[in-house]
């Protein structure tokens, strides 16, 4: 009896299947691609690594050289016959334009925001009049003066982190991994310019009562959105890992202390009110207090609710902190292996901030050559790699004819296709980025515009001013008085430092350098 009833549900479960690869090949079957047994994308296909049977969520990256020149398209479809949804993939730098453009025929299908809204609706994770409202009352809190802070809290982490690891009276340092650092750096600058809540460099991880310091609470939400998102919440309760049970505490404490905020920081700005409330804007810098402003002076209709500044919070200190932290790991390799790069960016640095002075906010628009060489190592590590839409009605997409380069085609798309903007191949395509596997940041010497990491036309990201001023501050310090080596293994060269380093990044919610080993050798 049993052995029926297992065939009966076998059966009708090739039957869905059959019915779903064939409603799917109706939709994309004109657009050339290949079959798969398991959607990439997928829970199942990005858990298990790539095989014969399972692309991998990283396909895009593993196969960038060839993915679409093989299937002579820069838009391709992929359709799983076992498990999950048909996509197609582009490398289009037009297609993305104009599907993220204003009024476009393209929308953030709900499955491209449940990784991002674990602790509530939050800017990223809206679609339609939602997200329009809550950009109208977050963006505000970017600002020239929040971006001021930013560079002051840069320098001020910079200077602790080469004080506390004791890099001041050193020569030349070797650091075996210089991502846990760049986190570090990251997370401060954000947990005090976004939360007006700054942290010391040597706080332990664990507190002298056992429970987890504010770092490494903030730590542990930032680095585990992906797990959090797809375990259960009643397996937390019952599991015996002490992962998840140190991920949960670190979640239920992070969303307790940012309600507990939200309750203190109105307080405050109601006695601010209540006492004539001068200069408020002034008194209050940071992103989270400005979020809390706004609730405390609107009222209900016209702000953000208590949920929504948390999981803004939320998504400001993820997108703030492991994204950066990344690209500037990817930036110093970039420049350990291409010293020419790096004397010119020192040069240029010395040129334009004196020696009898420290580098100051003013100094930004004069160091384009700092930024240049961070967007450059953002176009070879995208952070944010892919991202996912779905089309409102039939459609065309322009892309590139990889037969007859040069031309463009309109490739048609029908109504309910989901598409994954791939940026990985986006920013590898030899249309849109000569040499593309060469790290060039001249390509970026008054170009910014056509920078697409950042995502682009009304969602680009609201903290792009945030991250780039964080970025040269940092970048300028450490170059000013270091310079920056590969640390090699004995006997290793350079191009074997570099397949070591930067050929496997880890492709979860965004991409990730691991074990980055440099020497810092100083300048003066």
């Amino acid at each position: 009896m049993l052995g029926l009833v297992l065939l009966a549900i076998f059966a009708l479960y090739v039957a869905r299947r059959i019915y779903i690869v064939g409603r799917a090949y109706k939709l994309v079957g004109h657009i050339p691609g290949f079959f798969t047994l398991i959607e990439p994308s997928s829970p199942i296909g990005g858990t298990f690594p790539p095989s014969w049977w399972n692309l991998g969520l990283g396909f895009a990256w593993h196969q960038k050289a060839y993915l679409y020149k093989q299937f002579n398209s820069e838009v391709i479809r992929v359709i799983p016959i076992l498990y999950g949804d048909a996509n197609l993939y582009t490398c289009s730098a037009d297609a993305m334009r104009q599907i993220k453009g204003t009024n476009s025929d393209w929308y953030k299908p709900a499955k491209a925001m449940q990784a991002i809204d674990v602790m509530g609706p939050n800017v990223v994770a809206s679609e339609g009049e939602d997200w329009r409202r809550q950009r109208r009352i977050a963006a505000p809190a970017f600002n020239q003066r929040a971006y001021q802070l930013v560079w002051q809290e840069t320098e001020r982490t910079y200077r602790q982190m080469i004080k506390d690891e004791g890099w001041a009276i050193e020569k030349s340092v070797m650091v075996f991994d210089m991502s846990p650092h760049l986190r570090k750096i990251a997370l401060f600058v954000i947990s005090a310019c976004g939360f007006g809540f700054p942290l010391n460099w040597s706080e332990p991880a664990i507190t002298p009562e056992g429970k987890m310091s504010p770092r490494e609470v903030i730590t542990q939400v930032s680095i585990n959105i992906l797990l959090r998102h797809a375990i259960p919440p009643w397996l937390y309760h019952v599991s015996p890992s002490e992962k998840l049970k140190t991920i949960d505490t670190a979640y239920k404490t992070f969303d307790s202390l940012l309600h507990s905020m939200i309750d203190k920081r109105a307080d405050e700005i109601r006695k601010l009110i209540g006492e004539g409330g001068g200069a408020l804007e002034e008194k209050i810098q940071d992103i989270f207090g400005r979020l809390v402003l706004a609730q405390v002076q609107a009222g209900s209709k016209l702000s953000l609710n208590d949920q929504e500044i948390v999981g803004n919070a939320f998504i400001m200190m993820f997108a703030g902190h492991e994204t950066t932290a990344h690209t500037l790991g990817a930036t110093l390799a970039e420049l350990a292996l291409h010293e020419e790069e790096q004397e010119k960016i020192h040069k240029h640095i010395k040129k334009v901030i004196p020696e009898d002075r420290e580098p100051i906010f003013e100094d930004y628009d004069n160091l384009e050559p700092v930024l240049a060489a961070f967007f450059e190592a953002l176009r070879l590590f995208p952070a944010a790699y892919q991202t996912l839409r779905k089309a409102a009605r039939d459609t065309t997409l322009p892309a590139g004819n990889m037969k007859r380069p040069g031309e463009m085609e309109n490739i048609p798309v029908k109504e309910g296709s989901s598409i994954f903007l791939d940026l990985v191949g986006v920013c590898y395509n030899e249309r849109n980025y000569p040499e593309p596997e060469k790290y060039m940041p001249s390509r970026w010497y008054s170009a910014t515009d056509r920078f697409l990491a950042f995502s682009y036309g009304p969602r680009t990201c609201l903290g792009i001013k945030f991250a780039n001023t964080e970025a040269v501050c940092f970048l300028t310090n450490l170059l000013r008085e270091w310079k920056v080596e590969p640390l090699l293994q004995a006997g290793e060269t350079k191009e074997q430092w570099k397949e070591r380093v930067l050929s496997k990044p880890t492709l979860l919610v965004t991409m990730t350098l691991e074990d980055i080993p440099l020497k810092l050798v100083r300048r003066r």
